[in-house]
């Protein structure tokens, strides 16, 4: 049977009726209402009598739309009207929970973000911060709340824990880290206060190692491991021939060496970039003596099989009994660290700037200008080279002058 739409007393608006509900003695009544657009008739329901829909309610709703049509602009259906007033509501309603989003809320949003872009255990680091200070100090206030007087929250409480410049810039820095996501993400509205504004800067070049580890001194080293631990033996020489990152050595896998075009390949190093070695006589004779496991299987393993997560205990315990450490403040003590600064000094006396770059793996100039320093001899050379390069013709021709042209003043 077909519906029976009845004369609302408003041009353009009709209704139909329930046929049991009713809405106080009259039947409940449906509003719709009809309209011409781009030449073609249109009808949409408006709704209800018992959901407070009314006659002349539905007709506001048409002239709006009419005007809407005469303007060109805003919504031209009530479908398109009621689809912009969802997202207006739902827009409301993210602005809402946004601002009250703790940062302990968005702790797990960014974290799995971290590890995905990250190497694991710079993100399991960033975890170890929020677990110890951040979420203990920040965690509860939203995080459009972070404002520069939780900043000082922060750095006074790692100041009062008595903890060093460089952990207040890693924790900082994580933070940091944190907003500058949910900033990109539109949950807050300003990006992070930078660290010379929170006055935590870093210390700069005061955290490095200095220590270079002498000649005799690794001589000693690896003569004491070759006794105690052969397997440590093994990796510290193999970070000596190559200047290898202590994560590089790590994670070397048989894979990763290429007989065929004699090189090594690192494909998890710090910065993410693969790297390339050439495998020297030396190293290709030390790996030689390494019994060869699947290809997946890392190349350096301790006494138990397990692979290395950290240096050799007992490269520390040699460093030990060599008391080499002996009276030294703690960055001149020798860590498996320094291998790698000891080599980067060794090679910066031979190769060039680009050359080191690309051996020890370093994208910036500013890591390499580090362990380049200036040779005063050769400058000198270079300055008087001038003379036999530029003006040497010009004395053999009697010392001809180009005269300038004009008077002098």
């Amino acid at each position: 049977m077909a519906t029976e739409w009845f004369n609302a007393g408003f041009q353009g608006v009709r209704y139909k009726k329930h046929p049991t509900r009713k809405k106080g003695i009259q039947f409940d009544k449906y509003f719709a209402i009809y309209y011409q657009l781009n030449g073609k008739r249109k009808e949409e329901g408006v709704g209800w009598a018992t959901r407070g829909f009314t006659a002349a309610g539905a007709y506001d709703l048409l002239n709006e739309l009419k005007q809407n049509h005469k303007s060109g602009e805003g919504p031209q259906t009530l479908a398109e009207k009621r689809k912009l007033e969802e997202h207006a509501r739902e827009q409301a309603r993210l602005k809402e929970k946004a601002e009250a989003l703790s940062l302990d809320d968005y702790w797990p949003t960014y974290y799995e973000h971290a590890k995905r872009i990250k190497k694991l255990s710079s993100a399991e680091k960033e975890e170890s911060h929020f677990r110890k200070w951040l979420s203990p100090t920040l965690g509860k206030v939203p995080i459009r709340g972070i404002d520069v007087l939780q900043w000082d929250l922060l750095v006074e409480t790692l100041t009062a824990a008595r903890k060093s410049l460089r952990t207040l810039e890693y924790v900082t820095g994580t933070l940091r880290r944190v907003l500058k996501h949910a900033y990109h993400r539109g949950l807050v509205t300003m990006p992070p206060p930078s660290g010379k504004r929170i006055g935590v800067t870093g210390p700069g070049s005061s955290n490095r190692r200095l220590r270079v580890i002498s000649k005799k001194e690794a001589q000693a080293i690896l003569s004491k491991l070759k006794t105690t631990d052969s397997h440590a033996w093994r990796i510290t020489r193999f970070a000596f021939l190559t200047g290898a990152r202590a994560s590089e050595c790590f994670n070397l896998k048989w894979r990763d060496i290429d007989r065929s075009r004699m090189v090594l390949i690192f494909p998890e190093t710090k910065n993410r970039d693969v790297r390339h070695l050439k495998l020297t006589p030396p190293i290709n004779d030390l790996l030689k003596k390494i019994t060869e496991g699947p290809l997946d299987e890392p190349v350096f393993l301790r006494k138990d099989g397990k692979p290395y997560k950290e240096a050799p205990p007992a490269f520390r315990a040699a460093v030990a009994d060599l008391k080499l450490n002996n009276g030294r403040s703690k960055r001149e003590k020798i860590s498996f660290h320094n291998i790698r600064h000891t080599v980067a000094t060794e090679l910066a006396k031979t190769l060039n700037l680009r050359d080191l770059m690309d051996v020890m793996g370093w994208r910036t100039v500013e890591m390499a200008m580090r362990y380049v320093h200036a040779n005063e001899d050769k400058k000198a050379s270079a300055l008087a080279s001038l003379h036999d390069t530029m003006l040497a013709e010009q004395e053999e021709n009697g010392g001809n002058v180009i005269p300038f042209k004009g008077k002098a003043k």
